[in-house]
């Protein structure tokens, strides 16, 4: 979950001040750790996922225990795989209320309405801790190896390169979009890349990394992602998102992982 809706949650709700806030973020561009485990440093919570707890009073919800649980065939049939990676979604009951999700990213009110959407149904939003319904979902669906297929099935819809600075920055903090982006990200990282490379063409975009000198291609993404996936890398390096004809420096701090 996004670092800065943390800190701004936190103070919305008293729990810290805008100027602790100010010394959060900035801790966590410089060390590179999510936003919970610098509140938890700073001893503002015990542990990182003590947000969970605040994030579910936030959305009027309750936070559920999914690490020792596996949701049944027939459950896990109501969102097909391709679907709960692209949104970062997991099923956790279905009820006269509707179906009951996880998120990986629970402050996202969109993912739940594209999920009514695109199944037909009421959903539910309960809340666990992002990096275990990352887990749970590459569990239960299948494992990480086919998570890049299953995204790419889902991004069919092409994308207006014409689009205004706002519409380019809403696709751009889509669900497909950032989840494809961070699996991207996070193949990379697991092959120890030092370098990734988006290089968006005429007819095709290519995405390659470098190991040991040597640069690996990646499954390229349909070409109509282009401007979406550019738009994203910019997004999260703090960029001019409007910004085509010159070049930009930018910075991203993510966290992969436990």
């Amino acid at each position: 979950m996004d670092n800065n809706q943390i800190v701004e949650l936190f103070i919305s709700r008293g729990l810290i001040d805008r100027s602790l806030g100010q010394d959060i973020l900035h801790e966590v561009e410089n060390s590179g750790k999510e936003a919970a485990e610098i509140l938890a440093d700073f001893q503002v919570i015990n542990h990182r996922d003590d947000v969970w707890p605040v994030v579910a009073s936030e959305l009027g919800t309750h936070v559920v225990d999914i690490r020792e649980w596996t949701p049944p065939e027939q459950l896990l049939a109501l969102l097909p795989a391709g679907m709960a990676r692209l949104h970062g979604a997991l099923p956790v009951n279905l009820d006269n209320d509707g179906l009951h999700v996880v998120l990986v990213d629970p402050m996202n009110p969109q993912t739940i309405e594209d999920l009514r959407f695109a199944l037909g149904r009421e959903i539910v939003l309960a809340v666990a801790p992002d990096y275990v319904v990352e887990a749970k979902i590459n569990e239960c669906y299948g494992g990480e190896g086919k998570a890049m297929d299953d995204i790419l099935q889902q991004l069919q819809r092409g994308i207006d390169a014409n689009l205004t600075a706002a519409e380019l920055e809403a696709e751009a903090n889509s669900a497909p979009i950032i989840r494809y982006v961070d699996l991207v990200l996070f193949q990379a990282i697991k092959e120890r890349a030092s370098d990734i490379h988006f290089e968006p063409f005429e007819k095709d975009f290519k995405i390659r990394y470098r190991v040991d000198g040597s640069l690996y291609e990646m499954a390229p993404p349909p070409v109509h992602l282009a401007v979406a996936i550019t738009s994203r890398i910019k997004v999260m390096s703090n960029m001019n998102i409007a910004e085509r004809r010159v070049p930009q420096d930018g910075r991203i701090v993510k966290q992969v992982g436990d």
